[in-house]
């Protein structure tokens, strides 16, 4: 996908066609991942065939299909990891971050609690913290590229579930209460499935 000097790679990887998502700057060559969720050697080689390198990984949640390749990556590149401070415990317990229906693992790397506003290379970010599918969910946000990676908070036509444990309905239902009051348009790219903009989701998805 292309915008201006940046690009977005997308990888559908793991047991539940997750989107991780690569993020670069053509110039520097400087990337960000969003949620690598599994195979850490086919990312690792994509960003040698693209020439880029990563200087962070952000996490949306902390769900064992968004984090699978955090180590892997970790020992290559040794940048920074964040994730929202409320599921960090989820990187850490088999049960909470459901690995335990697959094959349980847990993070070793170091991970950063993410602040609400950081500037990352080139990349300015915004983390809006939308809890429900679980404690520290998260849509991250880039202004400037007027992107959105929401993970499993918003999909198009859908939501992320809540039915798991440390998920919440009541906490759903007020971050979707927060997005109905985004009065901007971004392009969304989610956890799962197509991409789509906040625009369309706000008159056609039947949860906004």
């Amino acid at each position: 996908k292309k915008m201006s000097e940046f690009r977005i790679q997308t990888f559908v990887l793991g047991e539940v066609s997750t989107n991780c998502y690569l993020i670069y700057h053509q110039g520097t060559r400087e990337a960000v991942v969003v949620d690598p969720a599994d195979n850490g050697a086919y990312i690792l080689n994509k960003c040698r065939e693209m020439e880029v390198k990563p200087t962070a990984i952000l996490l949306t949640h902390g769900h064992f299909d968004h984090i699978g390749a955090v180590d892997y990556l970790y020992e290559y590149f040794h940048c920074p990891i964040y994730i929202h401070q409320d599921d960090l415990f989820l990187l850490q317990d088999v049960k909470a971050n459901l690995s335990v229906y697959e094959k349980p693992f847990v993070v070793k790397a170091p991970v950063t609690v993410s602040e609400e506003k950081m500037q990352i290379n080139n990349f300015e970010i915004v983390w809006l913290h939308m809890p429900g599918h679980c404690p520290g969910s998260s849509m991250i946000y880039l202004p400037k590229e007027n992107i959105i990676f929401s993970g499993d908070v918003l999909f198009k036509g859908s939501i992320g579930r809540f039915d798991f444990p440390n998920s919440s309905k009541h906490d759903t239902n007020i971050s979707l209460g927060k997005i109905k009051e985004f009065d901007f348009d971004a392009i969304v790219y989610p956890g799962h499935g197509a991409s789509t903009t906040l625009q369309y989701e706000l008159l056609n998805n039947p949860y906004l």
